[in-house]
């Protein structure tokens, strides 16, 4: 028999986060997933257990870079390599492996758009 453990929207017993700020609401990659921060890590702090919002069914607005110019509808995609990557420095808009977000709402004159984070695929 079967047993619900979680209701999967967010990591559970959170990612360890590598050095580095990690602001509440930013959106990353961190251990091959895509998630939304839940709480502020800073650089000083010893304790970097961070959980990550890993459903796809909210919108946040999250910044992306500058030069990113998706429409309603697109797909953003990390940028190539492996690792650590960040929402503001490490989204793109070329298809490159898995998609990370599907944009809700364009870009605004802030960097900020609406997305919906994906995980899917390797």
């Amino acid at each position: 028999m079967g047993q619900l453990k979680h209701d999967g929207r967010a990591t559970q017993g959170g990612v360890t986060a590598p050095a580095g700020d990690f602001p509440f609401g930013d959106l990353f990659r961190i251990n091959g997933w895509n998630g939304i921060a839940l709480t502020h890590i800073a650089t000083g702090d010893t304790v970097r257990t961070l959980d990550l919002e890993i459903a796809p069914d909210r919108v946040w607005y999250v910044k992306i870079p500058a030069a990113a110019a998706p429409a309603v509808g697109d797909f953003l995609y990390w940028t190539a390599g492996a690792g650590l990557k960040r929402g503001d420095t490490d989204l793109t808009v070329t298809a490159t492996g898995s998609p990370v977000a599907k944009v809700e709402e364009a870009k605004d004159a802030n960097n900020y758009c609406a997305v919906r984070v994906l995980n899917v695929g390797p």
